[in-house]
């Protein structure tokens, strides 16, 4: 662009004094230039009309600056593009498209060179050969400024985007990791977009050094019509998805199956917001589970897999005391034996229902129930032991196996 500045100011000189001439019979015509240009901006363009991007005054008097500008220019008596940044900047920060800005430019040198064509022909007319030259200095002016503008509106909008990510991010992250009171819930929420009660649940994907490991998540779930905010950490990607109805859950589970690059974990469905810190720690649990593979699981929301979340560390510690030796079998027998036990218990206590279950004869199950005696120390016929292996059944499948080693 500084090159490009360089060469119309090499080649400006050439027409400067014709230049002048005509913008000298202009005279006092500038305002009601400005004012014609400004009625086509307004007319034409329905974000003006529509007053999303100033009052008609504001327009009115920058549409002035930057034809006066421009006749500045063009007559080489300064050659700054200060008023083309200081437009694309405060354009880009009240949102509007850059094609619309584009398009009020164009309209404001069509008029003003309009406006020259009619002063040059003015007695005595200023040869055809003079303005034909001035045009093609009018036009390298005009990409020049259109450039500028171009360049000043996204290098803004880019400013923009990157600091209010990082706002959202920071919002997302009290909403995330602290116990907060209603009033800053009700703050936050209304900063991301979110409703204080609804229905809600909280996914957290693995990454690595800032990854994002679902890309394009956001966009995805909004075209099932689940909004989502998210905060990028060093070791994970966490969100709280707002879902209006729990019967959304699925819907975005397969979304986030479909885009997953490595483990998902995701909370049960909650619905009062400030519960996200809670619902974070579930899905962090989850994804513990699974590292290396690119599952997505919800957390199983049942009173004793929340119980042993509430405290992993001892719920792990009683139900190695409750397994007993069955922790020191060959994995392939240990987990064997402990999804047959599972088995029994969702088949009511039958092995022959167990045994239909897990395509096997109902003696092979009552064999593996007894082994589990043996190894545990404890006695299937008594309901105190059985409510212990079941416990200690919960902890075993939501705590992460590598947790396990001894």
């Amino acid at each position: 662009m500084a090159k490009a500045a360089e060469v119309t100011v090499a080649i400006i000189e050439s027409t400067s004094s014709t230049a002048r001439e005509i913008i000298r019979r202009i005279g006092d015509g500038v305002p009601e230039l400005a004012e014609r240009i400004t009625d086509r901006i307004f007319k034409e363009i329905p974000v003006y009309a529509a007053g999303a991007v100033a009052p008609r005054e504001v327009v009115l008097q920058s549409v002035k600056v930057n034809v006066q500008d421009a006749f500045d220019r063009l007559a080489g008596r300064k050659f700054d593009l200060a008023s083309a940044v200081m437009t694309g900047r405060t354009r880009a920060q009240v949102g509007m498209p850059l094609a619309d800005l584009l398009s009020s430019f164009r309209m404001g040198y069509d008029e003003t060179w309009e406006a020259m064509i009619r002063a040059s022909r003015l007695a005595p007319a200023i040869p055809a050969a003079e303005v034909v030259n001035l045009s093609r200095n009018w036009f390298h002016l005009h990409n020049l400024v259109g450039d500028t503008l171009i360049h000043a509106y996204r290098e803004e909008a880019q400013h923009l985007l990157l600091t209010r990510e990082r706002e959202r991010a920071a919002l997302v992250n009290v909403l995330l990791s602290t116990d907060i009171g209603l009033a800053t819930v009700v703050e936050v929420a209304d900063k991301l977009g979110l409703p204080v009660e609804g229905e809600f649940v909280v996914v957290a994907a693995a990454t690595g050094l800032g990854e994002d490991p679902i890309p394009r998540i956001d966009s995805s779930l909004s075209a099932i019509d689940v909004g989502s905010v998210w905060h990028l950490t060093q070791d994970a990607l966490v969100g709280v998805l707002s879902l209006e109805k729990a019967s959304k859950a699925a819907a975005a589970l397969e979304v986030l199956g479909r885009g997953a690059t490595g483990p998902v974990g995701v909370s049960p469905v909650f619905t009062q917001l400030r519960r996200s810190s809670w619902a974070l720690g579930l899905a962090q649990l989850v994804l513990s589970r699974h590292p290396g593979s690119t599952t997505v699981e919800q957390f199983r929301d049942d009173p004793m897999n929340v119980l042993v979340a509430s405290a992993p560390d001892a719920a792990q510690e009683t139900s190695r005391t409750v397994f007993g030796a069955l922790l020191d079998l060959p994995a392939h027998r240990r987990d064997l034996l402990l999804e047959t036990f599972v088995a029994w218990i969702e088949a009511g206590g039958s092995a022959q229902a167990t045994g239909e279950a897990l395509t096997c004869h109902p003696n092979t199950i009552r064999h593996r129930l007894r082994r589990i005696e043996l190894e545990t120390g404890k006695n299937l016929t008594r309901p105190g032991d059985v409510a212990e292996l079941v416990a200690a059944c919960h902890a075993w499948t939501q705590l992460p196996p590598q947790t396990w080693n001894r």
